[in-house]
């Protein structure tokens, strides 16, 4: 009975299809937003996974996420330092200063200071050179992907005269290059070397330097240290030792997966971006459900003949639900498969830095949920008609 049931599904291609196709439009507007939530959300905690040497990130008690720091006092490194458990702590400043270009236009950055002596938290991916070029006086690197679009330098250098004279910012420009110079407070930066870090969900030209120059830069306060970076010793867990140090310290301490998870839910729970998501997502189930529960309802409508002759023949009602039950599986796990497949695809080959794309298991097994109260609603709507049939109609 259930070969009869799929034979008569396939017997009508038209309904068929459109079934299959209502299903396919939940399943990848589900899928496909979410996975370029989750892509898009990934770069909120950017900072945290390019220093993956740091198990545990050490901050003022006060800080939410990643992107604010809040200054601690330099004393604080010392008292990490002391602290059992530790196999290394060194500093970290951030912060957004505003660099100056030589065409006259300010453009924000953010402003990177590594570790004097070991360069940890430098960048990995180095463009024909190493993090060692920080070394020389006023180097910095650049992230490659700002130096062609928001730090792009005139061709022609600026006019100076004396007296007033008005910016002009039309003329060509090119991109940043090794040797050019910003100028972030009044301060001489030379461009050493470009990384590759890709895109941050704050989009932001990134400069990195050391510590003390960092510091140097950075407009005068008493305390200017954003973040310690520990590792934990050979044997030691971070989670563990992240609790000691909050405890002996009185500042934060989280792991480095806490961390990107602290500023993943912040950005979240702050702003509207999933709520929108969410928008289009039950705009999404709300046209699967629609499209696939009116196409399968007509074609059980369409066919109520046969099921009649069915009952009339001895079938009972749970029989034919069960037939009913299996043509909304069989489209509903065709659709879903098909949905998947084509949101993975698009997101494989369209996936760049304005299109983000991580699909996650999280989200195939929510749009599976999705998927089956399609089946659920487009079953019952067709099972009722079916249940209620009189067999005698056959005869009519």
């Amino acid at each position: 009975m259930l070969r009869i049931a799929v034979r008569m599904l396939l017997g009508d291609p038209t309904k068929w299809m459109g079934v299959v196709f209502g299903v396919l439009v939940c399943t990848f507007l589900i899928t496909h937003m979410l996975s370029m939530f989750h892509g898009m959300m990934e770069r909120s905690y950017a900072l945290v996974t390019d220093i993956p040497q740091a198990d545990v990130w050490v901050m003022d008690a006060a800080v939410q996420y990643a992107d604010e720091p809040i200054a601690m006092p330099e004393t604080a490194l010392d008292r990490v330092r002391g602290i059992e458990g530790v196999a290394w702590a060194v500093p970290l400043h951030t912060a957004t200063l505003r660099a100056r270009l030589s065409s006259g236009a300010f453009q924000p950055v953010l402003l990177i200071g590594v570790d004097d002596a070991t360069l940890l938290g430098a960048p990995e991916h180095i463009i024909d050179n190493s993090a060692w070029i920080l070394r020389q006086n006023e180097m910095a690197i650049v992230d490659h992907t700002s130096a062609g679009t928001l730090l792009r330098m005139p061709i022609a250098p600026r006019e100076e005269r004396p007296g007033f004279q008005e910016l002009d910012l039309s003329g060509p420009t090119r991109p940043l290059r090794v040797g050019d110079e910003l100028q972030i407070n009044d301060h001489r930066v030379v461009v050493g070397a470009f990384a590759d870090l890709g895109t941050r969900f704050l989009s932001k030209p990134i400069v990195y330097t050391t510590y003390s120059r960092a510091v140097a830069i950075h407009p005068k306060e008493r305390n200017l240290l954003s973040f310690v970076l520990v590792k934990a010793a050979a044997g030691e867990d971070a989670a563990g030792l992240a609790r000691r140090v909050t405890t002996l310290t009185g500042l934060r301490a989280r792991t480095a997966a806490e961390f990107c998870d602290d500023t993943y839910w912040y950005y979240v729970e702050t702003t509207g971006v999933v709520k929108r998501i969410a928008m289009i997502v039950g705009i999404g189930v709300v046209t699967g459900v629609a499209v696939s529960a009116l196409l399968l309802y007509l074609f059980t409508n369409e066919n109520l003949r046969y099921y009649a002759v069915l009952k009339a023949l001895g079938a009972s009602n749970w029989l034919v639900l069960l037939m009913v039950s299996t043509q909304a599986a069989l489209a509903g796990s065709t659709g879903y498969g098909l949905g998947i497949g084509l949101s993975t695809a698009i997101g494989t080959f369209a996936k760049s830095d304005a299109m983000p794309y991580r699909i996650m298991a999280s989200t195939m097994v929510f749009a599976a949920c999705a998927v089956l109260l399609v089946g659920v609603v487009s079953a019952t709507l067709s099972a009722r008609k079916v249940v209620n049939l009189e067999p005698a109609m056959v005869f009519k």
